[in-house]
């Protein structure tokens, strides 16, 4: 097998070992096992067509403009949920 010699900052240590530790590897079994998911999603076709023109959507009404907001937005959106709620509830006790 081909051996790679990486140095790599001490700051980054920890992190990696945690990552590693998370998915019970060593730190270069994760780096290996990153560094070939990097390559595979590089050699993957073209991006779905429909999450594209998703993308661009969101994309494009990131730019704005944006609806003001009443300063009481979240009370607003909290009593329509409970509303919402309530009405499911009610639904569902009369089936």
């Amino acid at each position: 097998m081909p051996k790679l010699t990486i140095d790599l900052p001490d700051t980054i240590m920890p992190a990696l070992t945690r990552k590693a530790e998370g998915r019970q590897q060593t730190p270069e079994g994760f780096l290996s096992s990153y560094v070939v998911l990097c390559l595979e999603h590089d050699a993957q076709p073209a991006a779905d067509p429909a999450r594209t023109a998703l993308e661009d959507i969101l994309e494009e009404r990131m730019k704005g403009p944006f609806v003001p907001l009443s300063k009481d937005w979240r009370r607003e959106v909290m009593d329509k949920a409970r509303a919402s709620i309530r009405k499911t509830q009610s639904t569902a006790a009369h089936v």
